[in-house]
């Protein structure tokens, strides 16, 4: 027979465990108001104001628990409202994908809490004002770039998009030189708090350099064009889905008089170029080589259009390469996503095949080249469904000269994702560049169908693309089949624009070209150097012995006092 254990026992025992779960609770709050605060920063609130202190809450955790991988699990638990609401579109492409995405993303902010404690512990007298910051980008810049393919959504600078003065730097530093000086905010504050005299002094020479490239953002001139304008027509076909994935003959049929009804609309309203979405035709051909083994009626339909039109078109288009006969069966080696330059009913020079493919979209990192593994991915729904997972990348970087009257313009055309990954798209301008004869404009093609009826993942794929312009001094015109097709000045700021969910032509004239930025030589050095530096102070940490669990109280005690 068991003696129950007396009242007071049992209260030491509950008092106990609540003493163990509040950093847990802490911590799950922090979570919850860096989600909310990033949440009204981003569309469709895009309250941007509000992301300048959103990084605050984690920082603080990061930088004052005594358990940092409890901490971190409580972040990444309160965090998961703002990944499910932003991600749960993904459950109509990929039911299996979306969650191991959420719980993917939940990780890296948590992960932001075990960094920044452990970089505590050599932070020195430089302080939270610089090292806080640094951690922060080093890991925003691994998941962006690195991991997966890649994922450089959610950062903490891509708000300051909807503030001229402050997005201005990206053409200097890019978007992760944007969230360095976002989060150093949230450690210039943390030092003025926690620190000793000398991490104070450092945080105050940060605050001076945050003040000095404010003030410098807006003296500085603006970066001009060339003066020489075009009119361009993107047609928006709004084309479903489920037509792209598998469509019937007469959905074909009736996609296509819609593709060319919109043509004939722009070339009315004046268009001097047209630019379709990404694979506007999914059956059609362009290639000759692929159409000379595939006679295939789309394709030559729209070359004879596009001759009729008179006006130049690029053109969003799957492409085939290696075709051949073998035996009774037409097989090729490789598939592309490509984007092909129109005129005078026929291909004109090279096609641009996309560099990089969209990560669990249009490949598989790390398992493409092991089949088994490739097939349990594809059985279990982990990537999206009627997506070409053996998409071969591109070689190549290719910009467009494109006929304008008496001279050609230099269009460079990053395909659909490649709009958020700016080492692409700085590949390409810089290729042209290297040619000598320089980007003029940049144009996006793209299908965001994918989104469903989620208009805000259309805006936060608009907002990557936004940034490109920023980086670079140009102008862009951006085609998406289901919207938002856009015009964006070389500010970042979008003109004009064509809204979701339904078929047209948005007809707008742009300022060509552009001066060189800085950001075009330096490129994301800034976040190489953090990301490295992050390591490097982890390494740090794992050599540096432990202190005795009193000593890092008394330590933790002394800087909150």
């Amino acid at each position: 027979m068991s003696v129950p254990k007396p009242r007071a026992e049992r209260r030491d025992a509950r008092q106990a465990w609540a003493s163990r779960l509040r950093p847990l609770g802490l911590a799950t709050g922090a979570g919850l108001a860096w989600a909310l605060l990033t949440f009204l920063s981003l569309p469709p609130v895009s309250w941007w104001w509000c992301g300048l202190v959103a990084p605050l809450p984690v920082v603080v955790v990061g930088w004052a628990t005594p358990r940092p991988w409890l901490g971190g699990l409580g972040v990444a638990i309160g965090s998961l409202p703002l990944w499910i609401y932003h991600h749960a579109w993904i459950a109509d492409v990929s039911f299996a994908g979306v969650f191991p995405l959420v719980g993917y993303l939940a990780v890296w902010i948590g992960l932001a809490v075990v960094v920044l404690a452990r970089l505590r512990k050599v932070s020195g007298w430089v302080g939270p004002a610089v090292v806080v910051p640094t951690g922060w980008v080093g890991l925003e810049f691994i998941r962006g770039e690195l991991a997966f393919g890649g994922y450089p959504w959610f950062m903490a600078g891509h708000p300051m998009i909807e503030s001229v003065t402050v997005s201005r730097a990206a053409s200097v530093g890019g978007v992760y030189l944007i969230s360095w000086l976002v989060v150093a905010l949230s450690g210039v504050l943390l030092a003025k708090r926690v620190g000793g005299p000398r991490p104070r002094r450092v945080g105050l020479g940060v605050s001076g350099l945050l003040v000095a490239l404010l003030i410098l953002s807006v003296v500085l001139p603006r970066s001009g064009g060339s003066g020489e304008r075009l009119r361009v027509g993107a047609l928006q076909t709004n084309v479903p889905q489920s037509n792209k994935i598998t469509p019937t003959r007469e959905q074909l049929v009736a996609d296509f008089r819609t593709l060319v009804s919109l043509g004939e609309e722009a070339v009315a309203g004046g268009a001097e170029l047209l630019v379709t979405p990404e694979t506007v035709l999914p059956g059609g051909l362009l290639d000759p080589d692929a159409r000379a083994v595939i006679p295939e009626p789309y394709g030559e339909a729209l070359l004879a259009e596009q001759g009729r039109l008179g006006v130049p078109m690029l053109v969003g288009c799957t492409n085939l390469g290696g075709v051949r006969v073998e035996g009774e069966r037409v097989v090729w080696d490789d598939t592309y996503n490509s984007v092909f330059l129109l005129a005078d009913g026929g291909v004109r020079g090279p096609r641009y095949d996309k560099l990089r493919p969209t990560p669990f979209g249009e490949t598989l990192p790390y398992v493409q080249s092991l089949p088994w593994l490739r097939d349990w991915v594809l059985q279990v729904g982990l990537g999206a469904s009627g997506m070409d997972f053996g998409l071969t990348p591109g070689r190549d970087p290719v910009s467009f000269s494109v006929p304008n009257g008496d001279r050609e313009v230099v269009v460079t055309v990053p395909i659909c994702f490649e709009s958020s990954m700016a080492p692409t798209v700085r590949r390409l301008v810089n290729a042209a560049r290297a040619s000598g004869r320089p980007s003029e404009l940049l144009c996006v093609v793209t299908n965001d169908g994918w989104f469903g009826s989620f208009n805000a993942g259309r805006s936060m794929h608009l907002l990557q693309a936004r940034w490109r312009c920023i980086e670079h001094g140009l102008p862009m015109v951006r085609c998406a089949n289901t919207g938002v097709s856009a015009l964006i000045d070389r500010r970042g700021r979008v003109t004009a624009s064509l809204g979701p969910g339904q078929p047209g032509a948005l007809i707008a004239e742009t300022e060509l070209g552009g001066r060189p930025t800085a950001y075009q030589s330096v490129g994301d050095t800034v976040g190489w150097v953090c990301a490295g530096a992050t390591l490097f102070g982890l390494v740090l940490t794992i050599r540096r012995p432990a202190k005795h669990t009193s000593e890092t109280q008394s330590e933790a005690q002394g800087d909150r006092g």
